[in-house]
C-alpha cells in the first residue's frame, strides 16, 4: 500500500531546473536508495518531502497522520544534556504514563484506598488501561533501545555531556535520535558520514530490519547494496525506478544502455543503407521504390540521435613495462611520529598483479605505509625494497602535489607531455572535464574535481604499480565507477588504502587489516575478510608469515582469469572483422541488384538476391555471436 504519492513535481532555483516533472510512489514497507550525480538535486527532493523546503508545482499525497523522520546531511544535535537525556527526551510521553502507573501503584496500596471496594476497582481500571496503553507503546523496551543505538553508534559512555561532542559525533547523535522516533517514513541524507566501519555495519543491520519505509541518500554503495531493495535514479530532473539493490540497478542500467546503443547502430546503419537505395533508385527512375524508401527514412531520422552516456566513457591505466614476479618486501620497516610509534616491524611481500586492500581505523598507520612505500617518507627502521623493472606511481588522497594556479588541461599535460593537446583534452573528457572546464584553475576546483585531476596524472604516467590513498574519496558514484572499471582492467599491482567497501570488494584480491597490536593478513577479496571477521576466526597468517601454497594459487587463478580475457578479446576481434567483411559484401550485392543487367534477368537476380539473404543470416548469426561475447 503506497504511503506516499508524488505527482508532477516540479522545483527550480532561478533558471536551473533541478526537479522536472517528477512522478513516484513509495509503498509502506520500500527500501529504496535514490542515487544521482552531485548537484542532481537528491537533498532537495528529501528536502520537499520533509516539508523544510517548497516546490513550484506538482502534489504530494501523503497518508493521514504519517509520521516522517528526517535527517539532513551534517545535521548536528545542539544541547547541553547529556547523551542518554537527549535521546530519552523522545519518550515523553511513555515517561509521564510511567510516571503515573508509579503513583497509581503507591496509591492503591495505601490502607485507605485498599479499604474502599468501589475506589480500588477504579483505580486498578485506569492501571490496567494505562499500563496496555504504556506496553504498546514501547515502554518497557525504550532503556534497551536507546542502549543499543547508543552503542551501535560508537558512544562508549551515556553521560557524557553533548556541549563536549565533535561535530561528527553530534551528526551520529542526531542520527540516532531519528532511529529512535521510528517514523513511517526515514528520509537519511548521507546517514554514513561520520561512521566508522562497525557503526556502518550496525546501521545496516537496523535498516534492513526496520519494519516501516526507508529513502536514503548515500554515496556508500556497499551500503545501498545491503540496505535497498529498489533504488531511484535522479537524472536530467527526473526520476527512474529499478527494483533490486544497487548492483542490480547497474546491471539493468547497463543492458539498458547497451541495448539503446545497438538500437541506435542497427538504425543508423539502416538509415545509410535506405540513403544509398534512394539515390540508386531515383538515378534509375524508380521513384515509386524511392518514394516507399523515403517515408521509411522519415520514421527513423527523429529518433536517430542518441546522446553519447557518461556510461560509455571508458578510462585506461597504461603500462610501458610489466614488473617482475616480486614486484615488493619490506623488512623490519618502522617508523615514529615523536614518541608515538605508527609502523613497528613491518614485512610485507608484494607480487605481480596482486590487488591489495589495506583498511583499519584512522591514525594507526596505513597512509604513511604508502608514503614510505612512494618515496615520501624515509623509514627510520628496516628498508623497502623494488624488485625489477617496478615503477610505482602514487595517489595522495591530500592531492599536495597539485600546483594551484595552474589549469587542469596545464597540470595533466605536464605529466604526459608527449601527449597532443587534443588528445589531453578527449582523455580529461573521460574523466568529465568537457569543453572550457579544462581551463579551470586547481585552487577554484572541488575536493571531487581535484580527486579527477590528480587521478588523471597517475593514469598517464605508465606506472606497473599504483599506490593508492583513498582514491575514492569526494568522487561522486558515477567517478568511482569509471575508476574501478579502469582499475579492473589494469595489468599492475596496486596497493589502495580505502574506506569504500564496495571498491575494496570489486578491486582487492588481498586485505591488509591494520589494528593497534599488528597487521593481519587475508588471502582473498573483501567479502572473504568479512565472512572470516564475523565468523570471529583469529588464526590467519600476519604479514611476516606468508602461505605460499594460497599465494602461488591465487597467482595461478589470476593467471588464468588474464589468459581467459585475452582469449576472448582475440574472438571478440574476429567476430567484428567478419561482421566488417559481412557488411562490405552486402553493400556490394545491394548495388548490384540496382544494376539494369541484373534486375532485367531473372536468374541473375535470383542469384543475387539469394546470395544477399544469406549475407543476410551470416549478418545475424554474426551479431548474436558478438552479444554473446560482449555478455
Amino acid at each position: 500500500m503506497a504511503i506516499l504519492n508524488v505527482s508532477g513535481l516540479n522545483k527550480s532555483f532561478g533558471i536551473d531546473t533541478i526537479l522536472k516533472n517528477v512522478n513516484f510512489l513509495i509503498e509502506e514497507k520500500d527500501k529504496i536508495g535514490l542515487v544521482g550525480l552531485n548537484g542532481a538535486g537528491k537533498s532537495t527532493l528529501l528536502k520537499i518531502l520533509a516539508g523544510k523546503m517548497t516546490y513550484d508545482s506538482g502534489n504530494i499525497f501523503m497518508d493521514k497522520g504519517l509520521k516522517i523522520g528526517y535527517l539532513s546531511q551534517g545535521a548536528k544535535f545542539e544541547s547541553h544534556k547529556t547523551i542518554n537525556e537527549a535521546l530519552s527526551s523522545i519518550f515523553r510521553e511513555q515517561q509521564s504514563q510511567e510516571s503515573k502507573l508509579r503513583k497509581l501503584e503507591t496509591l492503591m496500596s495505601t490502607p485507605e484506598v485498599y479499604q474502599d471496594e468501589q475506589r480500588l476497582e477504579n483505580l486498578m481500571h485506569q492501571y490496567s488501561v494505562l499500563f496496555e496503553d504504556y506496553k504498546s507503546k514501547g515502554g518497557f523496551e525504550i532503556q534497551s533501545r536507546i542502549r543499543g543505538v547508543i552503542r551501535g553508534l560508537g558512544f562508549d559512555d551515556e553521560d557524557i555531556p553533548i556541549s563536549t561532542l565533535s561535530g561528527g559525533q553530534k551528526t551520529r547523535l542526531a542520527l540516532g535520535r531519528v532511529l529512535l522516533q521510528s517514523p513511517d517514513l526515514l528520509l537519511l541524507d548521507e546517514p554514513t558520514n561520520y561512521l566508522d566501519l562497525e557503526s556502518i555495519q550496525w546501521l545496516e543491520a537496523f535498516l534492513k530490519d526496520y519494519n516501516k519505509a526507508l529513502l536514503v541518500v548515500s554515496h556508500d554503495r556497499y551500503f545501498l547494496n545491503n540496505v535497498s531493495t529498489k533504488i531511484f535514479e535522479l537524472e536530467n530532473g527526473r526520476i527512474s525506478v529499478y527494483a533490486g539493490n544497487y548492483t542490480q540497478y547497474i546491471n539493468k542500467k547497463q543492458a539498458m544502455m547497451k541495448a539503446l546503443k545497438k538500437q541506435n547502430e542497427n538504425r543508423q546503419r539502416e538509415i545509410a543503407r535506405l540513403q544509398k537505395n534512394i539515390q540508386t533508385f531515383i538515378s534509375h527512375r524508380k521513384y515509386a521504390q524511392a518514394e516507399s524508401r523515403r517515408k521509411r527514412l522519415q520514421e527513423l531520422l527523429p529518433k536517430s540521435v542518441l546522446k553519447q552516456s557518461h556510461s560509455d566513457i571508458r578510462l585506461r591505466f597504461n603500462i610501458e613495462q610489466n614488473s617482475g614476479k616480486e614486484v615488493l618486501k619490506t623488512e623490519d620497516l618502522s617508523f615514529s611520529y615523536g614518541k608515538k610509534k605508527i609502523l613497528n616491524s613491518v614485512n610485507l611481500h608484494v607480487y605481480r598483479g596482486e590487488r591489495i586492500g589495506i583498511i583499519g581505523p584512522n591514525g594507526i598507520g596505513k597512509s604513511t605505509l604508502l608514503k614510505l612505500l612512494a618515496g615520501e617518507l624515509e623509514p627510520q627502521e628496516g628498508y623497502v625494497h623494488f624488485g625489477h623493472n617496478v615503477c610505482p606511481v602514487y595517489f595522495d588522497q591530500e592531492q599536495a602535489d597539485l600546483s594551484p594556479d595552474a589549469t587542469i588541461l596545464d597540470e595533466v599535460y605536464n605529466s604526459a607531455p608527449e601527449l597532443t593537446l587534443t588528445e589531453i583534452r578527449s582523455f580529461l573528457g573521460s574523466l568529465l572535464f568537457s569543453g572550457d572546464e579544462v581551463e579551470k584553475q586547481i585552487n577554484v576546483l572541488s575536493g571531487g574535481e581535484k580527486s579527477r585531476v590528480a587521478l588523471a596524472k597517475a593514469i598517464l604516467q605508465g606506472a606497473n604499480l599504483l599506490l593508492l590513498d583513498e582514491p575514492t574519496n569526494h568522487l561522486d558514484i558515477l567517478s568511482k565507477e569509471k575508476l574501478e572499471e579502469a582499475l579492473s582492467s589494469f595489468n599492475g599491482t596496486i596497493i589502495a588504502v580505502s574506506h569504500d567497501r564496495y571498491f575494496l570488494s570489486k578491486i582487492a584480491t588481498r586485505i591488509l587489516e591494520f589494528n593497534t597490536a599488528s597487521i593481519t593478513d587475508f588471502y582473498g577479496n573483501f567479502n572473504y575478510y568479512l565472512e572470516k571477521k564475523n565468523e570471529g576466526k583469529k588464526k590467519f597468517a600476519p604479514e611476516n608469515n606468508i602461505n605460499k601454497t594460497k599465494l602461488r594459487k591465487a597467482r595461478f587463478q589470476e593467471r588464468r582469469e588474464r589468459e581467459k580475457k585475452r582469449q576472448a578479446q582475440k574472438r571478440l576481434k574476429q567476430i567484428e572483422e567478419s561482421i566488417y567483411k559481412k557488411e562490405e559484401e552486402l553493400e556490394e550485392l545491394e548495388h548490384m541488384l540496382c544494376k539494369p543487367e541484373v534486375y532485367s534477368n531473372p536468374e541473375k537476380a535470383q542469384e543475387v538476391n539469394l546470395r544477399y539473404n544469406k549475407v543476410l543470416t551470416d549478418l545475424e548469426e554474426l551479431y548474436e555471436m558478438l552479444d554473446e561475447q560482449e555478455d
